[in-house]
């Protein structure tokens, strides 16, 4: 729990200096660009405080979704604010979001067979959106200073917001109790158990979403994720081992490996278990 709460203090503190940079090597002819000068654009700037970071959030989290598409994956969710869109017994439904969880973007794409699940794919798609919150930052900055227009504040907003993103998933190792983007993708890419483990928590997961059952899953790769010395896969190893086991109707078993599974209870938010739906 100590380590989640510096990856929170180290978020809040990189969305701070992106705001204290910007406003130390940005001149008074920027900062007054991007101040409203009359009514009009009194009138765009503050709606624009809201808009312009979930654009931001937005072409995050569409770059996660595109690339997944791109290699041939399905859409199983995406969600920025209130709008969403899930996949449904394989057709696209639109959902106005009330999850508080989701509210600052998520997008989940899965293979569509057992023979589509590819490790290299999944760490294309990590990537992908930081990557694109990068380009994302380098083209709404290239408009706020080559162009003059009442979306001055627009620009500036989501050219901020999107080098803050970019940074936040990228230098932190976490973001509360999940690896971020890059973290992910690094371990997906380097040789040893961390490799190892992703991989096997990649396959497990995105079998169960294939069959929307974890009964069929590999039960001996869970042992693979237990020699990972983070928390975070150790609890996946023993939700994974929880399921498999309901699923089947192994009762004794199932009811051990609820034990293990309670174990993390006090380390993960209550959020986590309310989604997951663990008794």
């Amino acid at each position: 729990m100590k380590k989640n709460v510096i990856s929170g203090l180290l978020g809040a503190l990189l969305s701070i200096g992106v705001f204290g940079l910007a406003y130390f090597f940005l001149d008074q002819s920027h900062i007054d660009k991007f101040l409203p000068r009359n009514k009009i654009e009194a009138i765009i700037y503050f709606p624009m405080l809201i808009i312009a970071p979930l654009s931001a959030l937005t072409i995050h989290e569409l770059g996660h979704l595109v690339t997944g598409l791109f290699l041939g994956q399905k859409l199983k969710l995406f969600v920025v604010a209130f709008f969403g869109l899930r996949d449904e017994d394989g057709k696209t439904k639109i959902f106005f979001n009330k999850n508080l969880s989701y509210f600052g973007g998520i997008a989940a794409t899965a293979p569509k067979t057992e023979k589509d699940i590819n490790p290299n794919t999944f760490s294309k798609i990590l990537i992908a959106g930081p990557i694109f919150s990068f380009l994302y930052f380098i083209i709404c900055l290239i408009v706020f200073f080559q162009f003059d227009s009442y979306f001055n504040s627009f620009f500036a907003l989501s050219a901020l917001t999107s080098f803050g993103l970019f940074l936040a998933t990228t230098l932190p190792e976490k973001s509360g109790i999940m690896f971020t983007d890059r973290k992910r993708f690094q371990r997906l890419n380097t040789t040893g158990i961390t490799q190892e483990a992703e991989i096997a928590m990649y396959e497990l997961i995105s079998k169960g979403i294939i069959d929307n059952s974890f009964k069929n899953i590999d039960i001996d790769k869970t042992s693979i994720l237990e020699k990972d010395n983070d928390a975070t896969i150790k609890f996946w190893a023993a939700y994974l081992r929880f399921m498999h086991y309901k699923e089947n109707g192994l009762y004794e078993k199932e009811s051990e490996a609820l034990q293990q599974l309670l174990i993390f209870k006090s380390d993960f938010p209550k959020s986590i278990w309310k989604t997951l739906k663990i008794e």
